[in-house]
């Protein structure tokens, strides 16, 4: 049986030579992009650090309103946008060459699909972007994971802490535990009521390393997916920031565009950006939904990626382009009528 409709895109699985990476590597444009790009980084940093205050006062309405840790708000999206996912980009090009790359894919190619993909990352970096995530979650990605921990262990007496042990073990366990809930937040992604809001990560018809951060910005599952774990274990938050970093990584490298499983590692420890593909395929398959895929052996929703090239996408028409909003307003309406006829429906059985 054919699982997905294939695409145009070139076949998977085929090993790019030693040889031709050390070359991409060593291409003197590519190692002067390199190098201006880390200078302007460093520059960047030490102005954040010497120039820019970490406390600001603005005074509206005749009130005093303060932004502290404004080093560190701004040093987490600077790992983001500044390192992580230029990286990605970078091994991207070494695996793949200029005409594969993500980079030429989205200034070059510059289709529409590929500017909603910029503009949802751009977007994400900045701080409204939290306001409105707020507004349309209802203060669902506001809820404090602390805060739930301690009424969870009012409520039933019992208390998980992994705070005192030590930080490297405290990185495995919360990491372990996280792409377990994360991947039952996926799988309720695509369940009837929730798909909605989803089908906006999927509506992207083709693959960048940035279609990672094509997500709605109604994160609904996110508790389940992101709060949950942080809260049960109660770890430090150096374990939560390292586990956020890698979540990050893996996000980026299995939506980019290098045609490969991984091998065993694919299909056991981290999904490979073939494998991700098949579960954003045009027929809607929910299968592969974990980045840890023993998760998806474990439950019954892995698949192997088939050889031939796919075509991703919905069936659903959408606009894109940079200007996301009418994208993202249609999805929400979408959410909310179609959760009110499964309401009506239920009261009605």
């Amino acid at each position: 049986m054919d699982v997905c409709q294939h695409g145009s895109s070139r076949n998977a699985n085929i090993p790019k030579p030693a040889s031709r990476t050390l070359a991409r590597l060593l291409h003197p444009l590519a190692l002067a992009t390199v190098a201006g790009y880390l200078a302007l980084l460093a520059a960047s940093w030490w102005a954040l650090q010497r120039l820019a205050p970490d406390t600001v006062t603005l005074h509206l309405f005749g009130k005093a309103h303060v932004a502290s840790q404004l080093h560190r708000r701004i040093g987490e999206r600077l790992v983001v946008a500044g390192i992580l996912a230029p990286g990605v980009f970078f091994l991207e090009y070494l695996w793949m060459g200029w005409r594969g790359s993500s980079v030429r894919h989205l200034l070059v190619e510059r289709t529409a699909s590929g500017r909603s993909d910029l503009a949802c990352f751009l977007a994400g970096l900045l701080p409204p972007m939290t306001l409105i995530s707020a507004a349309m979650s209802l203060g669902i990605v506001l809820v404090s994971g602390e805060w739930l921990r301690q009424a969870i262990g009012r409520v039933t007496g019992f208390d998980i802490s992994i705070a005192s042990e030590p930080l490297a073990l405290q990185t495995i366990i919360l990491f372990l535990v996280y792409s377990l809930f994360d991947y039952w937040s996926h799988r309720l992604d695509h369940s009837r009521a929730f798909w909605p809001l989803h089908r906006f990560h999927h509506a992207a018809d083709a693959f960048s390393v940035l279609t990672a951060a094509r997500t709605h910005p109604a994160a609904f599952t996110a508790v389940i997916g992101t709060t949950l774990p942080g809260l049960l274990l109660g770890s430090a938050p150096e374990a939560l920031a390292d586990v956020g970093i890698l979540v990050m990584t893996i996000r980026l490298v299995i939506h980019s565009r290098i045609e490969s499983d991984f091998g065993w590692a694919g299909r056991w420890i981290v999904q490979s950006p073939v494998h991700h593909r098949l579960h954003h395929c045009l027929n809607r398959l929910p299968v592969n939904l974990g980045f840890i895929p023993v998760w998806d052996h474990l439950f019954g929703t892995w698949r192997e990626a088939p050889g031939l090239p796919m075509k991703i996408g919905v069936a659903t028409p959408y606009r894109h382009g940079a200007w996301i909003a009418p994208d993202i307003w249609r999805d929400y309406r979408d959410f909310w009528s179609g959760l009110f006829r499964l309401a009506k429906a239920r009261r009605a059985a």
